[in-house]
């Protein structure tokens, strides 16, 4: 479900940059499409059943409806005011801010390996924001980082609440929207980007809200927040090919230096899962003492 839902959201702001207007536009359309969407796969989902999760499933759904509001707003002006590149590279510290809330909240152990990762990422933003002040995006970096913060918090809370709340994205969605309507000019859209923001709102941003509120109910909130990874990796390469944007060489330094600390975390975390899960080999014949297995 994690893969799924960062593999969509790779595709997510090549659409939007399709689309081809103004940020206030884009959150007022798009939140009230995936609104609909989101509500209307509820409402066939617990067609004939009696354990399907309500709309809205508790304070925590309230809570996350707000995170979610506040972040689309973010997101969408972030991209905006800097380079996608910029954004997605950002966006990458996400696991980063998930680890240490989960340490914060959960009282999940952060190992010294995580902490290192977290310090290297930190340099990498760094970096990224550092180019911005010259070039005059320091604002979008900043609204992307607040962004990358506030999905870290999304996921931590689901972890902490396990329950369904895969729904909650929809209030957050249509908060956004009537909170910008003011800003808005729908009207002034062509066609062409009425569609693109269809696809965007009614499939891409409802499916991939989903299927990333699923994914903490079976594993830690920092490993569904290493899927993000996808959309840091295939973004920039979306935007290259469709608007030949390319990041600056900066942006391009700390991206790898994030993608580089992220990438060596996993591949760390997957070896150490498989070495508690391991079991050791049996007793040497003649004894008595049953084979250990390591947890």
């Amino acid at each position: 479900m994690a893969f799924t839902g960062g593999m969509l959201l790779s595709i997510d702001v090549p659409i939007l940059r399709m689309a081809n207007t103004d940020a206030w536009t884009m959150i007022m359309v798009r939140g009230g499409l995936s609104f609909i969407a989101l509500l209307a796969f509820w409402t066939l989902f617990r067609r004939g059943r009696s354990d399907a999760s309500p709309f809205v499933n508790g304070y925590t759904s309230v809570f996350l409806s707000c995170i979610t509001a506040i972040s689309s707003i973010l997101f969408l002006n972030a991209i905006q005011h800097t380079t996608v590149a910029n954004v997605v590279f950002i966006l990458a510290f996400n696991p980063m801010f998930a680890a240490l809330l989960s340490w914060l909240v959960l009282g999940e152990r952060t190992p010294p390996a995580t902490l290192l990762a977290i310090l290297v990422s930190f340099v990498g933003v760094v970096v990224i924001v550092w180019d911005s002040v010259s070039s005059g995006h320091l604002l979008g970096d900043l609204l992307a980082l607040g962004t990358s913060l506030l999905l870290a918090v999304t996921l931590v809370t689901v972890r902490r609440s396990r329950s369904d709340q895969s729904m909650s994205p929809a209030f957050g969605t249509l908060l956004a929207a009537v909170g910008v309507c003011w800003f808005a000019d729908p009207g002034a859209l062509p066609v062409e980007s009425w569609g693109w923001l269809a696809l965007n709102g009614l499939l891409i941003v409802p499916a991939a809200s989903a299927l990333m509120l699923l994914g903490p109910r079976f594993i830690s909130a920092p490993v569904v927040a290493m899927f993000f990874l996808l959309e840091t990796v295939l973004t920039p390469i979306w935007m290259w090919l469709i608007f030949n944007e390319t990041p600056t060489e900066q942006a391009l330094m700390g991206g790898a230096i994030i993608f580089s600390a992220l990438f060596a975390h996993s591949v760390w975390k997957l070896r150490d899962n498989t070495a508690r899960n391991r079991p050791s080999r049996p007793a040497a014949m003649g004894t008595n003492r049953p084979p250990m297995i390591t947890r």
